[in-house]
């Protein structure tokens, strides 16, 4: 069974990290095109938005991790009724949740002025409304069809959803050329639907695919939905969410809190210089996160050694981490200037180094948490990411407002939030791997 594992894991890190270099050059060929289709302004605009949107994952109420930790387990142990009964119960309730999304937001569309919301100037007001309703409805039908993602990831197959993913960005990046050939008129209307668009369709056949042709003995059916399994997966589910909902927080809000605190045109420098110095970490959790669905397999079947060889290997790849980020800092500006051309952001060398902080300190703490997450023992991390919540905007606020700094005082408090967490989840994989986790430490 361990080289059954070790063989799908060995494939999924091959193609997840084929993907990512994909992924990555199609993204930051998007970003140059988008800068030039929307200039700097409505650039910063339209990644305030997106980012706003984004959050809207957290309302599958954390099912679909909740789904692919109880699916995982199932599929490791053959239990094939329960698999039916999972699959079928979790797109049931996500239609269930989607539907009534669908109807809060369009009741309260009317009632929000959301260029005021996002402070930007009133003549964006309806193109920014109009963007929203796209984005909107995009991402809610998105909610339901990129379960399959999740279904994929439980047979020990993720690289599968990020092809997907990776596919409609592709599909993404050549509509935009497309505009710019055609020399149609900056808007953001068209980049909100062209964004989205693909993802869903792509989804949408993925599923036929594996329902109609691959699986069709698991195509969700009502007579299969369980109260009793929907209970299962909500109990992990709802601590996922508490916890999604902190990482949105923590992860999301910077761009709102810039824009309001500063402008559009520092919200576009603050992304810029982000996705600059996610590279090694997109990587680097991209290879850790391939093996949430292996630890899964491992714990139920207590083979606690060979987890423990993977995290010792992680930590000494954290070190090729710091190099590379040494060598990413003293590179930053001749890589941006061929990447952007001359002149497109304001050079922030604080900023740089409190990225790579930020982000060496999101990799140590990534090393432990999906052994924690594979485990269901989230408790404290719960608590981690409430705090967090609850500390992160006003702290971010205090430190820009009370010492005059720019967009790094609003990534400084994103730091100190996430210094929490490297203290707290070390200390809880250590009890769980050595099987002496107790009290909240073993909830």
């Amino acid at each position: 069974m361990i080289n059954k594992r070790t063989f799908k894991l060995k494939k999924s890190v091959s193609f997840n990290l084929i993907l990512r270099a994909f992924n990555l050059t199609i993204n930051f060929l998007s970003v140059s095109i988008l800068l030039t289709f929307l200039g700097k302004e409505n650039y910063g605009v339209w990644i305030t938005i997106y980012a706003f949107i984004n959050w809207l994952n957290i309302f599958d109420l954390g099912l679909g991790q909740g789904l692919k930790l109880k699916l995982t387990e199932a599929f490791s142990l053959n239990r094939f009724k329960e698999i039916i009964k999972l699959i079928s119960s979790a797109y049931f309730f996500l239609f269930l949740v989607t539907t009534i999304l669908f109807l809060g937001f369009f009741i309260n569309y009317f009632l929000f002025d959301w260029s005021a919301v996002l402070n930007v100037e009133k003549e964006y007001s309806s193109e920014i409304n109009y963007a929203l309703v796209i984005l909107i409805a995009f991402f809610l039908l998105i909610f339901i069809a990129k379960l399959i993602g999740v279904i994929y990831s439980s047979l020990q197959l993720p690289f599968i959803d990020n092809l997907i993913k990776t596919s409609s960005q592709f599909v993404f990046l050549l509509l935009l050329l497309f505009l710019n050939h055609l020399g149609v008129e900056s808007s953001i209307i068209l980049v909100s639907f062209f964004s989205t668009a693909p993802l869903l369709l792509i989804y949408l056949l993925v599923n036929c695919h594996f329902f109609i042709i691959k699986a069709p003995s698991l195509l969700p059916k009502l007579k299969h939905v369980s109260k009793k399994v929907l209970k299962q997966i909500a109990k992990p589910g709802i601590q996922f969410f508490a916890i999604q909902m902190g990482y949105i927080v923590l992860y999301s809000t910077d761009n709102i809190i810039i824009i309001n605190l500063m402008s559009a045109e520092s919200v576009t420098d603050y992304n810029i210089y982000y996705k600059y110095y996610s590279i090694p970490f997109l990587f680097y959790n991209l290879y850790i996160a391939t093996h949430w669905e292996s630890f899964i397999d491992a714990l139920v079947k207590k083979d606690f050694s060979w987890i423990k060889s993977k995290i010792n290997f992680f930590n000494k790849l954290f070190f090729i981490l710091i190099l590379c980020y040494f060598c990413m800092y003293h590179l930053e500006e001749k890589v941006i200037e061929l990447w952007l051309g001359n002149g497109k952001i304001t050079k922030d060398h604080t900023l740089a180094f409190y990225m790579i902080i930020y982000y060496l300190i999101s990799s140590l703490t990534t090393n432990f948490i999906y052994v924690i997450n594979s485990y269901g023992k989230l408790k404290i991390q719960l608590i981690s990411y409430v705090i967090i919540a609850v500390i992160n905007i006003p702290l971010s606020v205090f430190i820009v407002q009370q010492h005059k700094t720019g967009s790094e005082g609003v990534l400084l408090a994103s730091i100190v939030c996430l210094l929490i967490l490297l203290i707290l989840m070390p200390i809880q994989y250590s009890k769980i791997i050595n099987q002496k986790a107790k009290g909240i430490w073993n909830k």
